[in-house]
């Protein structure tokens, strides 16, 4: 996995229209000119005052880079490098965590930004968990959640029909689960997901039969 060059180059001009983003349109500019330390000492300067901002002015910045690192399809830490993650977006998030108690985004943006990068994982699952708690109903997390769920079983299941590389039993409820977050949601997603996990629960079920026959 590579660089979107174009890409960088696109959030160099638009971070541009942001008030005091300058620093960060330094930072993606010279990571498409391929200028890596550059970018780097330009992440340091940008970082070193957006952190004092207010916390309703960080959130703007955290959600936007959040929204830029999910449609990007190169390397994670092009657009989110881990300095940005530890000291400015995953601070944030917590913050805006804590001072919004019943809002579930901070914890679907946790969910989303702490995890798939190269060098840092923390799993999605607790932060979306979370998130339900405080809104049962909000789409975001029960579709994150059960895209979580799959791809964890998916990982349990590429070895088949050689091995299970998990429990087959934890796996059937957590597709239970899945299919039960699924309820109320709209026709797209039903029909993304519910052949998956149809699919992922047959798998599950016919390593759990030819245990039992061995």
């Amino acid at each position: 996995m590579g660089f979107d060059l174009g890409y960088l180059r696109e959030l160099a001009e638009d971070a541009l229209e942001h008030p005091g983003w300058s620093g960060l349109s330094d930072y993606f500019r010279f990571r498409h000119q391929g200028l890596r330390r550059e970018a780097l000492e330009a992440l340091d300067i940008f970082m070193a005052g957006a952190v004092t901002w207010p916390l309703a002015q960080r959130v703007t910045l955290v959600v936007w880079i959040g929204e830029k690192r999910m449609s990007y399809r190169g390397q994670p830490e092009a657009v989110l490098p881990v300095p940005l993650l530890r000291l400015l977006v995953r601070p944030t998030l917590e913050e805006w965590a804590a001072a919004k108690s019943v809002d579930p985004w901070p914890l679907v943006w946790l969910a989303r930004l702490s995890s798939g990068g190269s060098t840092w994982h923390a799993p999605p699952q607790p932060f979306l968990r979370e998130a339900l708690e405080r809104d049962p109903l909000f789409a975001p997390a029960r579709l994150d959640l059960v895209a979580a769920v799959l791809a964890d079983i998916a990982f349990h299941q590429h070895e088949l029909p050689d091995a299970y590389l998990g429990d087959a039993r934890a796996d059937l409820a957590a597709l239970g689960e899945a299919r039960g977050l699924l309820a109320g949601l709209d026709d797209d997603a039903v029909a993304d997901f519910a052949p998956r996990i149809a699919w992922a629960r047959s798998e599950a079920l016919a390593w759990l039969e030819r245990e039992a026959a061995v």
